[in-house]
């Protein structure tokens, strides 16, 4: 479910054309895209937010002009899950890690894919803990997923697998631990394209965790009344990822339901051309927009609203704010 970028960019450009407002490049419309995209995501958490409350007011509607359903699907296209490891300690290796970016990786000629467990540290770090699993392509190595951090670690250290652990290898698979591969602050790390998220929860989906504020965090702990529990888990978020309690989850799994940051947009020119010389889409690299179809024709008018301002014509933004202002009123009437 996706709206053709193709098709957006002509629709602009007609526009434009038939104004005779100027042009619009290739590189312009990616960056405006982009941001009329982002734009149009959040806006649908707070018409998502407003239709309920009319709902809870007006009453409820179960046919084509149920709101909230129409809009929550709006948001479910961007809906997503991912399993995080909660790390014991500080010092842990993050989940990103990959050891082919790092040019100091030994690797055999022959690799077998599997999940290897407490890997040995050849350096004098101190580490322990360390589980990744390997993914390789007929024994070409692609990439290393970390399962569980460890704790302990120290840039510089030397993670090896063990030739015995491989079959069929010829040596044993190194690779190094740079700084940026290590959590220092002791958090869970989240998904890098999280936008926003909607739940936590551990055992299978059947316990959520409640998110608490930094200083109730603190409070909860100290109490015995109010101290979380297995059961009754709560986490709060920073810009370290999220700190979960009680302790005792760690080396444990949480899964986290969230929405994720919209693949930007991108209209990349062929290098073949089309009619009469004209430019067209190069389809392999180009992206289109995430959003639902039922957005494109806002996705037109947030664009126009943006070209505006770029070749500085008032007229353009006026129509476009009438558009505007006449579309939310039909909303809330």
């Amino acid at each position: 479910m996706a709206i053709s970028v193709d098709k957006i960019y002509k629709s602009v450009l007609t526009i434009l054309n038939r104004e005779q407002r100027g042009q619009l490049g290739p590189g312009q419309f990616n960056k405006l895209a982009q941001q009329a995209q982002l734009e149009l995501l959040e806006k649908a958490f707070y018409d998502y937010s407003r239709s309920l409350n009319k709902r809870n007011n007006a009453g409820e509607n179960n046919d084509y002009g149920n709101m909230p359903k129409n809009l929550k699907e709006k948001l479910d296209v961007f809906s997503k899950e991912a399993e995080l490891h909660i790390p014991v300690n500080k010092n842990a290796v993050k989940p990103d890690l990959n050891a082919m970016t790092k040019s100091a990786a030994s690797i055999p000629s022959q690799v077998t894919a599997g999940t290897y467990s407490n890997l040995a540290t050849t350096s004098n770090g101190s580490g322990s803990g360390l589980t990744v699993t390997v993914v390789t392509n007929t024994n070409d190595f692609v990439s290393v997923t970390v399962i569980n951090g460890g704790s302990g670690y120290a840039a510089g250290d030397v993670i090896t697998v063990p030739q015995a652990s491989i079959t069929g290898a010829n040596g044993n698979f190194t690779f190094p631990i740079e700084a940026a591969d290590l959590n220092t602050h002791g958090f869970t790390i989240l998904p890098t394209d999280l936008y926003r998220i909607t739940n936590i929860s551990r055992s299978n989906r059947s316990i959520s965790l409640e998110k608490v504020s930094k200083s109730e965090f603190t409070y909860v702990n100290s109490s015995k009344l109010t101290a979380p529990s297995s059961t009754y888990p709560i986490y709060y978020r920073d810009l370290n990822g999220i700190k979960v309690s009680p302790s005792s989850l760690g080396d444990e799994y949480v899964t986290i339901d969230y929405i994720k940051i919209p693949a930007a947009p991108l209209w990349n020119a062929s290098s073949s051309t089309g009619p009469h010389g004209s430019i067209v889409i190069d389809t392999a690299t180009s992206v289109d927009f995430e959003l639902h179809p039922s957005d494109e024709t806002n996705l037109i008018i947030r664009i126009l609203s943006y070209v505006g301002v770029v070749i500085k014509d008032v007229l353009v933004i006026q129509k476009i704010q009438e558009q505007e202002q006449t579309n939310f009123q039909k909303e809330n009437i």
